[in-house]
């Protein structure tokens, strides 16, 4: 009995030949194959999330930057039209303080229920990609005769920028000012590439481009918002020059 089971178990051994060495050497190349088209594809997958997510970030960053500035820039207003107490022609008659391709200063009438506060002098600035929003509120809310008065920022007057938007393309202009009687050509800067004191009481619109290109891993093109920005307190104020 014990001869016959190793005998078949020997007859056995005889027939199994194995996996031969091309046999192996084609599953191998098949499975390299496989896992080769499945790491395409997962980074592929990866690449698209990742572009498709640093659009949207992109997206949100210049609409939320686009609707704050448009937004407080309507409310642009001269000091004169929220108090009687100063005297317009000491009191200013701009509403503008500085316009620049990548600056803007104005008097806003913002967070100011009941003229409780005073106009506050808001001002947007791009560097370096970073584009800010500085919010000062007047020293005082009882202005004098020669208005509202803002201290000059410093260790004893403190003045918070907050940053609204990075990666900030500066090759186009992120402000262009108009006149009324020129609606459709913008303003030339003037003597330092701004706004001159007479160019700045004449401001009657302004157009706002943002294009924000994020520093992602991913080759996106960006997102770029425009936008013209009438200013109604412009055309409502009769000024010293008469206008």
């Amino acid at each position: 009995m014990l001869s016959r089971l190793c005998a078949r178990i020997a007859a056995r051994r005889k027939d199994d030949s194995g996996v031969t060495l091309p046999e192996l050497s084609v599953t191998i190349l098949v499975l390299t194959v496989l896992m080769g088209s499945l790491v395409a594809m997962v980074t592929a997958g990866v690449r698209v999330s990742t572009g498709v997510k640093e659009r949207l970030d992109q997206s949100n960053t210049a609409t939320i930057a686009m609707e704050r500035m448009s937004r407080n820039l309507r409310t642009a207003v001269l000091q004169s039209q929220l108090t009687s107490a100063c005297v317009i022609t000491a009191c200013t008659d701009s509403a503008f303080l500085v316009g620049s391709p990548t600056s803007v200063q104005f008097y806003a009438d913002v967070d100011n229920p009941g003229n409780s506060v005073g106009p506050s002098r808001v001002t947007y600035s791009l560097a370096s990609g970073v584009l800010s929003e500085t919010v000062q509120k007047p020293d005082s809310p009882t202005p004098d005769a020669n208005g509202y008065h803002y201290c000059t920022p410093s260790t004893t007057c403190t003045v918070l920028s907050t940053v609204i938007a990075t990666g900030v393309q500066s090759a186009t202009p992120v402000f262009a000012y108009y006149t009324a009687a020129t609606p459709t050509t913008p303003m030339t800067m003037g003597t330092g590439g701004v706004l001159s004191a007479a160019q700045l009481k004449t401001v009657d619109s302004i157009d706002l481009s943002i294009q924000v290109v994020s520093a992602g891993g991913s080759a996106v093109l960006g997102a770029s918002l425009y936008q013209r920005v009438a200013l109604p307190n412009a055309d409502s104020v009769i000024r010293t020059d008469g206008t």
